[in-house]
């Protein structure tokens, strides 16, 4: 996506854990659940003029999840919107179907992990992905 990023002049802070543990699932999957999200970030920062664009992705580990964390510098959420953005065909775009974001949480539900968002300070949003660690055997 680094042509999409370049192109709207989004700036990218990668905050990337080093040694995470493994997760089980699809990677085909999870990578679209990833790029979606971020596809979202730059389409809502396009309404943000005064170049202050910014995308940082952030991994780590959370009390036996692995966690991946995608915020934007955008408009935002609207905070009365914010509880069914995950819902199907609810849009906050034009020309939007709101089937993005209810497949990303299905995705990431079938992989028995949480995809929640919330409003990032002082502006823009947050989504955070939650994922079970992979048990080792004993």
């Amino acid at each position: 996506m680094r042509w999409e990023l370049t192109e709207h002049h989004v700036t990218t802070q990668l905050e990337l854990a080093s040694e995470l543990p493994l997760v089980v699932g699809h990677r085909g999957q999870l990578q679209e659940v990833i790029v979606n999200l971020v596809h979202n970030a730059i389409e809502a920062m396009v309404t943000i003029r005064d170049g202050r664009r910014a995308l940082r992705v952030s991994t780590g580990q959370d009390s036996g999840t692995v966690t991946i964390s995608i915020e934007d510098s955008g408009p935002g959420i609207d905070p009365e919107k914010l509880a069914s953005i995950f819902d199907a065909f609810v849009t906050t775009k034009p020309n939007g179907m709101g089937l993005g974001l209810a497949i990303c949480r299905m995705i990431v539900d079938r992989h028995n992990g949480q995809l929640s968002a919330s409003l990032a300070h002082p502006h823009g949003a947050v989504f955070r992905i939650a994922l079970p660690q992979m048990s080792l055997p004993r």
